[in-house]
């Protein structure tokens, strides 16, 4: 295992004059060039999960190969048990990767895979044959040691590119979005058998998806990236429960989070209420006090609330009406898109409590829903910035 520190990395490409990084607005350009990844800073505990997650072209990946050695740094530092590496080579890093494409040897067998880094170091034979076989059978893959990677299906060639990675036992473990070439019931499965091989192995893990399921459920803290930049940092409970602006609030959650145009008004004697449309909400006594906190007045404000926080039929005095404009029947579940002043909003009902309250909703009904004052997320309308 090992510690590994990024200070204030960042990665710009030459700028060509590439169409293409004209026309994306989105990603900034200096003198210097156009910039994947600007100033980087995370400190990765020994043994330690990390997920980076984000949209495609975020720049998650382009950190997680200036981690390996892969990519040049342009700015800052990677240090790994306090030793800076900016000009270390890969192979010398003591580091290993899984890429998304497994990168098998497809004329070697299983084992031969396995053996290949122990023979780049020299490893003793009965001592490769020894650490083939626990990996083998970490990885559940003995009985296809001695077959080519073109015999295997997906998720077996997957366990292999894990398991020449793990089989010389780095000091951290970088893994590339490896399981978005499979299909989502395999998928479900190699997440669960990389949490059980977390268990199992000391290594620490640096994991790049795209997928926020795949984030919360591994990681034990998630870094959220957008346009090279970091949203937030934080355990995947801390994100999903107070997200620093909207862009983590719609990211992370599925369904995403609901979005209004509210008014948030601070009334005579401090207390806060919120306006959406005609309809006048009152925030719970927990959310009061910390936008009094932050010294919050009366403004616009773009107000959040979870799908699966909002109850129906409606309860309590947090009430907003909306149209019915699909119904997802998800089995124990009812996803229902309801218009409310003109925006889309989701609602994850329990099938149950519907059948159970006698509700009976088809497109083109009207739908009463209602939340808890904790539910509600304020954020600002200028920053985006949560303004708890």
């Amino acid at each position: 295992m090992a510690e590994v520190s990024l200070k204030h990395v960042e990665k710009i490409y030459p700028n060509t004059g590439s169409k293409k990084h004209k026309k994306n607005s989105a990603l900034k350009v200096r003198d210097e060039g156009v910039v994947a990844v600007e100033d980087f800073n995370l400190d990765i505990a020994d043994g330690e999960f990390i997920v980076l997650v984000g949209p495609s072209g975020c720049g998650k990946s382009t950190t997680l190969r200036m981690v390996a050695g892969l990519e040049t740094i342009s700015h800052g530092e990677v240090c790994i048990d306090g030793k800076c590496v900016n000009d270390v080579a890969p192979k010398d890093r003591d580091i290993a990767m899984v890429f998304q494409n497994y990168a098998l040897y497809p004329h070697k067998t299983v084992r031969q895979n396995l053996e290949f880094p122990l023979k780049l170091r020299k490893v003793p034979k009965d001592q490769m044959d020894r650490k083939v076989e626990e990996v083998a059978q970490i990885l559940g893959i003995t009985q296809y040691l001695d077959r080519k990677p073109k015999a295997l299906s997906g998720g077996q060639r997957q366990r292999v590119a894990i398991g020449r990675a793990i089989v010389r036992e780095p000091k951290v473990l970088l893994m590339d979005e490896p399981l978005s070439n499979l299909d989502a019931k395999l998928r479900n499965q190699m997440r669960a058998e990389i949490i059980k091989l977390r268990e199992r192995i000391d290594t620490t893990f640096m994991y790049v998806t795209h997928d926020q399921t795949e984030a919360m459920t591994l990681g034990d803290r998630i870094v959220v990236m957008k346009d090279g930049t970091v949203q937030q940092i934080g355990t995947p409970q801390e994100v999903f429960d107070h997200p620093a602006n909207t862009f983590v609030a719609g990211f992370i959650g599925m369904p995403q989070m609901n979005f209004y145009d509210a008014e948030l008004v601070r009334e005579a004697g401090g207390s806060y209420t919120v306006r959406v449309g005609d309809a006048q909400l009152v925030p719970s006594a927990e959310k009061q006090a910390a936008l009094a906190a932050n010294g919050v007045g009366s403004q616009s404000v773009t107000l959040g609330v979870r799908p699966e926080h909002i109850e129906i039929p409606a309860r309590g005095e947090n009430v907003l009406t909306g149209t019915v404009d699909v119904v997802e029947l998800m089995g124990s579940t009812v996803n229902l898109h309801v218009n409310v002043y003109g925006h889309d909003s989701v609602v994850v009902a329990q099938a149950a409590e519907l059948v159970e309250a006698s509700v009976s909703l088809k497109t083109g009904d009207t739908a009463s829903f209602s939340f808890n004052g904790n539910a509600m997320h304020f954020f600002s309308k200028e920053t985006g910035c949560n303004l708890e």
